[in-house]
């Protein structure tokens, strides 16, 4: 429709349409990326490829080119951040539980068993705040 109706649009008219016509388009279709069919997703795609290549003086770049200069993302980047925030809101509200298994007595990340202190890696955590001070007196004067 947008190509029918205009043959090159400038970077300003194409914020405002692709906010009104594609975003919507690839935001309700998001949840096909899901469903593990490659076809499906390089569909998806190809609207956003095929909405950046109608600004002027846009249409020889790459599409990675294209993105950058008018400050947009990549359908895959979109999904990541979309499961990064409902992450988020889930540990917030509290329902985490219902769909993760958080163990709290687990903090290592994934370090494995705690190392025990040998004279390589022996500190003393006493110390620690007077062989800072040096450090943090020439950062604040």
């Amino acid at each position: 429709m947008i190509r029918r109706t205009f043959s090159r649009i400038t970077r300003t008219d194409f914020q405002i349409l692709h906010g009104a016509y594609v975003i919507p388009l690839l935001e309700y279709a998001n949840p096909v990326v899901y469903s593990g069919r490659t076809k499906d997703v390089i569909l998806i795609e190809r609207v956003q490829r095929a909405a950046t290549k109608m600004v002027a003086g846009l249409k020889s770049m790459d599409y990675e080119t294209r993105l950058v200069v008018l400050d947009l993302f990549p359908l895959e980047y979109r999904r990541l951040r979309g499961d990064l925030i409902l992450t988020y809101a889930l540990f917030e509200q509290g329902l985490a539980n219902r769909f993760f298994t958080v163990d709290p007595a687990n903090t290592r990340r994934g370090h494995g068993e705690r190392q025990l202190l040998n004279d390589k890696n022996k500190t003393d955590p006493g110390n620690l705040g007077k062989s800072l001070d040096p450090v943090y007196q020439s950062v604040n004067p």
